[in-house]
């Protein structure tokens, strides 16, 4: 990343179910309380009181020993004691109907059940299981995985003495970058950039050991390199499928931003399948493509680390960044593990690494340049050179042709068909569709390798 910083430089919560409120009911539901039969309410009708004897039966007494007094307060009490015997039972009867009103069976309310199972994590509604889960959609916090991850994390530091034409040694360039332990045997993935055609290379391990490395291969083009050490039983790093991946889920960021070695940041999945051109040292142009951007916070050092996913496994290959300050504003990119994988495989196996080629130069149409040179459309791939005897060549392809498909999909840029040939393979056929003048024609195309004289 320290080479691309020209103007193009261009964490995870266990998954839990929510409900409505601590389980007192579930929604959904469409019962309605019942009415209370007769009598939940009140006592049933009772005869009228009676008052006590009429005059003439005896009087026996003052007051208190009046017949008639004695008579009304017994009929008080016992029509007290059935209203209050009533009561019970109504609010028994509510207690009990209304739940079932709601889906609920009220003894699961009397042990309690229902509030363990509310605090289960769950929410049943219409027999379905409704879940809330993470945007990591993972079981690892950012701590567990940020613990996992950085014993696989590395510190390259390196440098390149600078000679003059003559043979005198003008200077040491030094730079410093991040890797990820690939494999056990002391094989180091980072990028292209970072180690480049460095003359000593130096990577600290986790544990603050520093050993020599060596670079056994690389790929310009897809920005990847290899770095062996001369040490066994290193911790690899698990491999993770950047092709299941989608936009909002967590993304965890390892490496040295600025020479702070196991620095952790993290961020989300912010896009997908993003192609970047980058101006290189030497002052070339060369196309990333297939990148995965994200806002975990990547800087200056951190090339060559890993980018994680919410299970702690490598998803990526931290590249670049886009910035106009040079230090990190939320646009990162890395390199699909597929990608690296497909590549570092090559490098430690002594395999040439592939390069799918269709022999042409060329630059993006845009609305401006259209309109400018009365071009057929205002999108596409601008042809300005053919190699003689090249696979377009071959197919009839000219200088000033502009293709705008291939295989049925649309190609708006000049990086849309670096990108489509990339997805492909050397001896691979394609459908090219491309405007000669004013006329719209098709050709099909067989991919070649690259000369090695182009790389």
């Amino acid at each position: 990343m320290d080479d691309f910083t020209s103007g193009e430089k261009y964490d995870s919560q266990t998954p839990r179910a929510y409900g409505s409120g601590a389980g007192e009911f579930y929604p959904g539901s469409t019962g309605s309380v019942k009415p209370s039969p007769p009598g939940a309410r009140g006592s049933s009708p009772v005869p009228p009181l009676s008052t006590g004897s009429y005059a003439g039966e005896g009087f026996t007494g003052g007051p208190s020993g009046f017949p008639g007094a004695s008579g009304k307060r017994q009929g008080r009490w016992r029509s007290f004691a059935m209203s209050f015997v009533a009561g019970i039972v109504g609010a028994l009867l509510v207690l009990l109907l209304f739940p079932w009103a709601f889906g609920v069976n009220p003894a699961d309310i009397i042990t309690g059940r229902l509030r363990k199972a509310s605090s289960g994590g769950s929410l049943v509604e219409s027999e379905k299981t409704v879940k809330v889960v993470s945007p990591a959609g993972g079981q690892m916090t950012v701590a567990e995985i940020a613990k996992k991850i950085t014993p696989s994390i590395v510190h390259i530091d390196t440098k390149k003495v600078q000679s003059s034409i003559f043979g005198f040694e003008l200077g040491v360039q030094e730079g410093t970058g991040s890797g990820v332990i690939y494999d056990s045997n002391g094989y180091i993935l980072t990028n292209h950039h970072v180690v480049g055609d460095a003359t000593e290379i130096k990577v600290t391990l986790a544990s603050g050991e520093e050993l020599d490395g060596r670079k056994i291969g690389s790929d310009r083009d897809n920005d990847i390199a290899v770095v062996k050490v001369d040490r066994s039983n290193l911790p690899a790093l698990d491999i993770g499928d950047s092709d299941s991946l989608i936009v909002g889920e967590l993304a965890v960021a390892v490496g040295s931003p600025f020479g702070f070695e196991q620095s952790v940041t993290s961020g989300i999945i912010s896009a997908l399948h993003r192609n970047v051109s980058v101006t290189v040292d030497t002052g070339e142009t060369i196309v990333l493509t297939d990148l995965i951007q994200t806002d975990a916070a990547i800087n200056p050092g951190n090339s060559g680390g890993a980018l994680c996913d919410s299970n702690a496994k490598l998803i990526g290959i931290n590249t670049l960044i886009a910035s106009q300050s040079g230090g990190s504003e939320g646009v990162g990119f890395a390199i699909p593990i597929k990608t690296a994988k497909r590549i570092a495989d090559d490098i430690i196996a002594g395999r040439p690494i592939s390069h799918p080629y269709i022999g042409i130069t060329g630059q993006t149409v845009s609305e401006e340049i259209a309109k400018k040179y009365e071009l057929p459309t205002t999108s596409g791939a601008y042809v300005t050179s053919v190699f003689p005897g090249g696979p377009a060549d071959k197919a009839g392809i000219v200088q000033g042709d502009i293709i705008v498909g291939v295989d049925g999909k649309q190609i708006k840029s000049m990086d849309d068909l670096i990108a489509e040939i990339r997805k492909r393979n050397v001896g691979d056929s394609m459908l090219v569709e491309f405007y000669s003048g004013k006329n719209r024609k098709s050709a099909r195309v067989k991919l070649e390798e690259k000369p090695r004289t182009l790389e």
